[in-house]
């Protein structure tokens, strides 16, 4: 790559101080309720709490513009954008990142959700009375993540939601089994991965299916209604998209401003958000093999793909890509991959933004074979090459955001290091 002999990692700090750490403004929300209405239906990781998307809605941004959150995850801006009265659209490559995105904007009547609970409970309760067995839907090694009890317990709670005609309200409950799927799995709980528990654990894991769904569904009808409650008297439903975000069919100029939160690329030792719901999202009914490869087709997933490694302008990124070829030059080839990708992701958010919108970008510097990537200031120096202003970057610690604090990034066991304590805020503008 350009110029990287010439380079020391330890120059990196030389750009920090560009990095803001507010003393007017609190940009960490220690002790807030960042599970308020929908956000709180469903776990995912790393999510993007919902007080920064209401903030940097309110700063930049009016009622009834155009918001687009490319990588829209869990859904915080889409819901945000709805209770503050402005249109949104969500796209992303993970099946259940929009099937949850879905669940969490389509508001439902209390009403109607405690009548399809009692409908449900009753069927589910009869079935089991009944000794119903349901086939399980079709997944590799289910014995070996689920007791045969178990099994036979999800499909009769499936079977029961299935018989729920309305779309919108089956898929709320859906979404509730869905949450119930990881807690009585033989799946690690707290786990980004697919990890077992220990064996010792398994002995006397004993789990109550079916009250693990009910005590869910109690849980969920009240952050639903409150969340149909607080809505605008005239809000806007978002468009939610399946679709990699490189190439989307938004109009060029239409969107007033971007907030998102990209992945952090390293789907083998950081956040694997396709591992994470892999279990639950085919017991709802998605495709297995849209469901698997969520990472591999993520950003710098496509570990196959070789890419100019001339192309990006960055001497952040230069002098970083150095320091980690040093010690593996396939994760070097892995973290470059990433940036390439990610780069293309940024050219369709200056294509798609109106002229003096900004583009929000929440990202935290992960570490790749004990290097910190400095993922902010090589988003700045690339946003820069395709036409953005720098206008600000915001720091703030992580005090509640669901991540792994330390990884494996050697993938070795029993060896760790710590990944992410803090993200930074980078703010670009399209002049």
């Amino acid at each position: 790559m350009r110029g990287w002999k010439h380079m020391d990692q330890t120059r990196i700090s030389d750009y920090d101080s560009e990095i803001e750490d507010s003393k007017s403004e609190d940009w960490t929300f220690s002790g807030a309720d960042t599970k308020y209405f929908t956000h709180g239906l469903h776990p995912y990781p790393a999510r993007m709490i919902p007080q920064i998307v209401n903030r940097l809605l309110n700063l930049y941004s009016n009622p009834t513009d155009l918001i687009w959150d490319p990588f829209c995850g869990s859904g915080s801006t889409l819901v945000e954008s709805m209770l503050s009265k402005r249109q949104s659209i969500g796209t992303d490559l993970n099946p259940f990142a929009i099937f949850l995105s879905r669940v969490k904007t389509r508001p439902i009547s209390p009403t109607k959700l405690k009548e399809s609970k009692s409908n449900v409970f009753d069927r589910m309760h009869q079935l089991k009375k009944e000794q119903k067995r349901f086939d399980p839907p079709k997944m590799p090694n289910i014995d070996y993540w689920f007791a045969s009890d178990v099994q036979l317990d999800l499909g009769i709670i499936r079977h029961a939601i299935d018989s729920i005609s309305n779309e919108s309200i089956r898929n709320f409950f859906l979404l509730c089994l869905s949450s119930t799927v990881r807690d009585v799995s033989y799946l690690k709980k707290r786990e980004f991965k697919i990890v077992r528990m220990k064996k010792e654990k398994m002995k006397v894991f004993k789990p109550d299916v079916l009250s693990s769904f009910i005590s869910h569904v109690d849980r969920c009808i009240p952050l639903m209604a409150g969340f149909k409650r607080n809505l605008p008297e005239s809000y806007f439903q978002p468009e939610i998209i399946e679709i990699d975000n490189r190439d989307t069919p938004i109009e060029s100029e239409s969107i007033d401003l971007i907030i998102t939160s990209p992945p952090y690329g390293d789907h083998s030792t950081t956040v694997a958000y396709g591992q994470f719901s892999r279990y639950p999202a085919l017991w709802i009914g998605l495709e297995l093999e849209s469901v698997k490869t969520v990472d591999k087709r993520g950003l710098g997933g496509r570990a196959k793909r070789e890419y100019d490694q001339n192309a990006l302008e960055s001497d952040i990124l230069d002098l970083t890509f150095s320091a980690i070829r040093k010690r593996s030059k396939k994760r070097a080839r892995d973290f470059y991959n990433f940036f390439f990708e990610l780069n293309q992701s940024l050219m369709e958010m200056f294509r798609t933004l109106r002229e003096n919108s900004v583009a929000c970008i929440v990202v935290g510097n992960r570490s790749m074979s004990r290097i910190r990537i400095p993922t902010n200031l090589i988003i700045v120096e690339l946003g820069e090459r395709i036409g953005f202003t720098h206008e600000r970057t915001i720091g703030r610690d992580i005090p509640t955001k669901r991540m792994p604090w330390q990884n494996a990034p050697e993938n070795i066991e029993g060896v760790s290091a710590d990944t992410m304590h803090t993200e930074n805020i980078v703010i670009l503008r399209k002049t």
